[in-house]
């Protein structure tokens, strides 16, 4: 479920040269999150919320994540909660496949930054109607090409309930980070550049990469197969070795 705005950025480079230093500050950061708060003489203990480890699950298979719960909350609430510096469009890649996605290019989640990019439930009739009644888009530095509903369909659109999520942290991911934080996976697959965590309960992936950015993504659990489906059908992907 990597979506179409986020696909180039999945391919960007980690950063070079970062210290060591550096990247055992963030590991310290990342790894004591959850243990934030002063001493008893401080006062209360301060809770930081909305980090991307931190995922409700319901009785219906749902899952929360963000403050979004993922098949009930709509476009115009996620709208709402992240704000004014967020781009909606549809999005149809080099393969012809079609999305609505809601993009927030500097996604605060607590003291973490990154990208955010939230996939909108259009059903195949409705987006077929969106498409034919537009006549022009603009192109994307990945050659998917973003365009823009007219009024009318955004009424649709905004009541629409988001269906995934996809996070890349500004901060570089590895296996100890990921073990500390999610837990360790019940499911790992790995290739030759990219190693898929797999947590069924949660519908949550996270994707390791050896040369781009990691991508964290959210579906309900009820539909994690969706995730998890076109992985086992590689070839190119095999389990872990522990």
């Amino acid at each position: 479920m990597i979506l179409s705005f986020l696909r180039q950025l999945c391919d960007t480079p980690k950063t070079p040269g970062r210290s060591i230093f550096k990247q055992a500050s963030m590991l310290t950061l990342v790894l004591g999150l959850s243990a934030c708060g002063g001493s008893a003489d401080d006062g209360p203990e301060r809770v930081i919320t909305g980090l991307p480890w931190q995922i409700e699950t319901f009785e219906d298979g749902s899952s929360q994540v963000f403050d979004i719960r993922l098949g009930h909350t709509t476009l115009e609430q996620a709208q709402q909660l992240l704000g004014s510096d967020t781009e909606s469009a549809i999005i149809i890649d080099q393969q012809n496949k079609a999305s609505m996605e809601l993009y927030a290019s500097h996604y605060k989640a607590g003291p973490l930054s990154g990208k955010l990019v939230l996939l909108v439930d259009i059903t195949p009739t409705q987006m077929a109607q969106m498409i034919q009644n537009l006549e022009q888009g603009d192109y994307m530095a990945s050659g998917a090409r973003k365009l823009f509903p007219t009024e009318a369909d955004w009424v649709i659109a905004r009541q629409a309930p988001i269906s995934g999520i996809s996070f890349i942290p500004a901060i570089n991911l590895d296996e100890d980070i990921i073990e500390g934080r999610f837990g360790k996976a019940p499911e790992v697959l790995k290739s030759e550049q990219l190693i898929h965590f797999f947590y069924p309960e949660k519908g949550l992936d996270i994707v390791l990469s050896e040369d781009g950015k990691e991508l964290i993504q959210y579906i309900a659990p009820r539909h994690f197969h969706k995730l998890r489906q076109p992985i086992l059908n590689n070839p190119g992907f095999k389990p872990q070795a522990e």
